[in-house]
C-alpha cells in the first residue's frame, strides 16, 4: 500500500484509495483523508503547501486559557 500525506491535516493517506479523493497541483497530485481537507486545498492550494493556512484539526483550547482568553 502506497501512502503519501495529506497537505492540510498531516495525516497519512492510502494513495490507492484516499477518502478524501485527490488534486493535482503543479503537475503533483495530493491525497486527502476527507473530502473537508481537499476543499481547504481546492481553494487555496499555495498558501496550504507554504503553511500559511493553519487548520484547527479538533485541538481544544485548556480550561485556563478558554477563562483567561489565552491561546494554549
Amino acid at each position: 500500500m502506497a501512502t503519501e500525506i495529506d497537505p492540510v491535516c498531516r495525516m497519512e493517506v492510502d494513495t490507492d484509495n484516499p477518502p478524501g479523493g485527490a488534486s493535482e497541483y503543479k503537475g503533483t497530485s495530493y491525497y486527502f483523508c476527507a473530502p473537508g481537507c481537499k476543499v481547504v486545498f481546492d481553494q487555496d492550494p499555495e498558501n496550504v503547501l507554504t503553511g500559511a493556512i493553519q487548520v484547527n484539526m479538533g485541538q481544544k483550547r485548556s480550561l485556563l486559557s478558554r477563562i483567561f482568553g489565552k491561546k494554549s
